[in-house]
């Protein structure tokens, strides 16, 4: 992988790496996607902070590369090499981790959307497509006409105007307003875990529910889908902003409606459109790469973690079985962090003890990236805008439809050069997409099918009857996985030694950021050991 210098393939490199005194703090990270990297760097950055001793870190990735759900692919074309993301596409001006490591690590920041663009004659330039593009438009495919219609927008370049829009449509600001403020209450609460990281004897919690305990916004958004909470809030919040403004949001970050996902996937989603974002220049996925550079962790890629045990060879550690290209390997370890969604792992932990714990539905999708001219029909004559969403509970022919760059040799001039000619477009969708409707030549394509994050249905509770001798029931709600898989106390040396799961707080919601918080509480619990 460029730049991290770490690679490791080969089964008698790592063990060779892995053969180390045996006295040292072992810290085994399994995942290098967000949550991964930034366990091996707060890991680092916490013992120097205490003055402990360095830990032995390795991590563990499956895969071929760092970053996860951050990735980023590239296109030839004209001479010009395009740099667009796969995956987690932005982050926000408030996620101060991803903002603190791109300044650190010197990474060029560009505003989302952002498609960058490296030509053989004229170098680079972080985004490829000039915005005289309308912003965005939800459009209605079986609406009148052959081409359907704009149900929303399409909007204008101009920010005034598509503000004046929506004072007619909505009537006003009283929705925004009203959701707009529950949204900033959401993010205020989440940015307390800053305020916790300052503190070193803070921001330790053993569980999901205890990190929620002094956040009544957060916590109360688990329990309720997006549109019984806004609509019985008792402030008159129109189901047409819901099912139009809410549902575009909800629909573009996590690929589900108004109806469906709990209200904080609403109002994470809603503080992306509300906020500065932006997009590391050449791919996201860089932030990770630097962090666990920065670590000074082992990267074993290619490898696959395939049971996590106590040792039998050693009090207090746990035995890690892994598969790589050539072969397989074990070796044992203090600590054991698990960074990647477990339902999908395939990891076998303690003879099964806790997959049930662990157990989480994930939105199962396709992203679909064509270089193409769109059919002339497809949308209503005029402007079009870079971001296309079907209307709630459309799934066809996408959910939505992102132009990344316009490729006419002219550039986007008035926005024609990009109807009539080709463009890089991002598809996202429930089913693969059926090209010849939407584009009438295709020149390139990519598609990519992934289970992409969890589904963020709200907790549901049930009435649960207790006592056998009584009539009473109570209510009783669907915890968050946990965080603490195990704990060894055997070792009273080493008080990190046990097994940590970071992926349960994407029950609660899941961006590239909260993956970095969530890491950094997960490594203060293990490092402290209380």
């Amino acid at each position: 992988m460029k730049g991290s210098g770490l690679l490791l393939t080969r089964a008698c490199l790592a063990i060779a790496v892995l053969a180390t005194a045996s006295d040292s703090r072992r810290i085994a990270v399994v995942g290098a996607g967000a949550a991964g990297t930034a366990a091996a760097y707060f890991a680092r950055e916490e013992l120097l902070a205490r003055g402990e001793p360095p830990a032995e870190i390795h991590v563990f990735e499956r895969g071929d590369r760092v970053g996860g759900r951050a990735h980023v692919g590239t296109v030839e074309y004209n001479d010009t090499t395009l740099y667009f993301e796969q995956g987690a596409s932005m982050f926000i001006s408030k996620n101060l981790h991803l903002m603190e490591m791109a300044e650190k690590f010197n990474l060029a920041l560009c505003e989302h959307p952002c498609t960058y663009a490296k030509s053989k004659h004229n170098g680079a330039k972080a985004n490829a497509l000039e915005f005289s593009l309308g912003s965005y438009g939800i459009w209605d495919p079986t609406g009148a006409g052959d081409s359907g219609e704009w149900l929303v927008g399409p909007g204008s370049r101009w920010r005034i105007l598509n503000i004046i829009q929506a004072l007619w449509r909505y009537s006003g600001t009283g929705d925004l307003n009203h959701v707009q403020k529950r949204t900033d209450t959401a993010v205020k609460e989440f940015m307390q875990s800053y305020t916790d990281f300052a503190n070193r004897s803070t921001g330790i919690y053993s569980t999901w529910s205890e990190y929620l305990s002094d956040k009544p916004l957060l916590q109360s958004s688990l329990y309720y889908r997006a549109s019984e909470y806004y609509l019985s809030a008792g402030e008159g919040i129109r189901r047409r902003f819901l099912e139009e403004a809410v549902s575009l949001a909800t629909r573009v970050n996590y690929m589900q409606d108004v109806d469906t996902v709990n209200t904080l996937g609403a109002h994470i989603s809603m503080a992306a459109g509300s906020d500065a974002a932006y997009s590391v220049a050449g791919g996201n996925y860089q932030i990770f790469e630097r962090m666990l550079a920065a670590s000074g962790a082992q990267l074993h890629l290619h490898t696959s973690v395939t049971s996590i045990q106590r040792s039998n060879a050693t009090a207090g550690r746990y035995t890690l079985s892994a598969t790589s290209e050539d072969d397989g390997f074990e070796h044992d370890f203090d600590t054991v962090i698990i960074a990647t969604p477990l339902p999908l792992a395939n990891i076998s932990i303690l003879e099964d003890k806790h997959q049930d714990l662990v157990a989480a539905e994930y939105v199962h999708m396709y992203v679909t990236f064509v270089i193409g001219v769109l059919q002339p029909r497809l949308f209503p004559k005029g402007r079009i805008p870079r971001l296309v969403v079907t209307p709630y509970q459309t799934t066809d022919p996408f959910n939505c439809l992102s132009i990344l760059a316009c490729l006419h040799p002219e550039g986007a001039g008035n926005g024609r050069q990009c109807q009539d000619g080709p463009v890089l477009t991002k598809i996202f969708s429930h089913r693969p997409v059926d090209l010849n409707r939407i584009f009438a030549v295709v020149e390139w394509h990519r598609q990519q099918e992934w289970h992409s994050y969890p589904k963020l249905n709200p907790l549901n509770a049930d009435y649960v009857h207790k006592d056998p001798d009584s009539t009473a029931y109570y209510l009783q709600r669907t915890p968050p996985p946990p965080i603490v898989l195990d704990r060894n106390r055997l070792r009273d040396t080493l008080p990190s030694s046990g097994i940590f799961y970071i992926n349960g707080m994407e029950s609660l919601f899941s961006t590239m950021e909260s993956q970095t918080v969530a890491a950094r509480h997960v490594v203060r619990l293990a490092l402290a050991g209380a």
